[in-house]
């Protein structure tokens, strides 16, 4: 058991040891530092974005992610056209179904166009990062694929990944109040958003406001940057 629990010691101070040598590398290369906010739709992601802005200024964090990156830059869903979005086809497409208790679940699918526009996102945050910017991004990792090619973009730029935690019956009240995305939406993504990948923090957008998570956010990268 002292051998178990001496190796698993080892490899977490490997693996604490191994971030810290990659961050101090990223940061003689000149590079932004990149937070990524992975979580689900309608679970704070913005909120944090706005209020960690302000806690950080003077010094400038740009804001990015799937609305500005991924979502704006799509043709418009219209009215003569909503027929196009609700079939299959090689942008993206929704479906609406229902689990087993009669939950809605409006689920969205990307083709081989729009995952273009999605690692175009990947490149454009890496873009930023590289040129010097600091930068906290509102993420909502649909597919595995767009994370690995996140990551592979991100490499030699120092990245700190935050998993943004929520009840999902909580975000399903905002999404019946805001009607910005509909009920089931996030449904759809849930279980399947954090995937496999390893955070540096869990943040609960539910039990802390967006100003008490960027005040810790600020905390961390301050600390990793002494």
């Amino acid at each position: 058991m002292k051998n178990i629990v001496f190796a698993t010691c080892g490899i977490a101070l490997i693996t604490a040891f191994s971030f810290m040598v990659m961050w101090r590398n990223a940061v003689r290369s000149g590079a932004g530092i990149v937070i990524v906010l992975n979580g689900p739709s309608a679970a704070g992601k913005t909120s944090i974005q706005k209020e960690f802005q302000k806690v950080m200024m003077p010094n400038l964090w740009i804001k990015v992610g799937i609305d500005n990156l991924f979502d704006k830059p799509m043709p418009d869903i219209t009215a003569e056209n909503m027929h196009i979005w609700q079939v299959k086809n090689l942008i993206r497409w929704v479906e609406a179904t229902e689990d087993a208790a009669k939950n809605p679940i409006i689920t969205l699918f990307t083709g081989e166009q729009g995952d273009k526009v999605a690692y175009g996102m990947n490149a454009a945050i890496a873009a930023y990062a590289k040129a010097g910017n600091n930068i906290i991004v509102d993420y909502i990792a649909y597919k595995k694929g767009w994370v690995d090619d996140l990551k592979k973009q991100l490499k030699g730029v120092k990245n700190y990944w935050v998993k943004v935690e929520i009840p999902l019956s909580v975000i399903e009240e905002r999404e019946v109040a805001r009607a910005t995305s509909p009920k089931g939406h996030a449904r759809s993504h849930y279980k399947t958003v954090h995937w496999d990948i390893t955070y540096d923090l869990a943040v609960s957008s539910h039990k802390y406001s967006a100003a008490e998570i960027a005040k810790e956010l600020k905390a961390r990268i301050e600390a990793l940057q002494k």
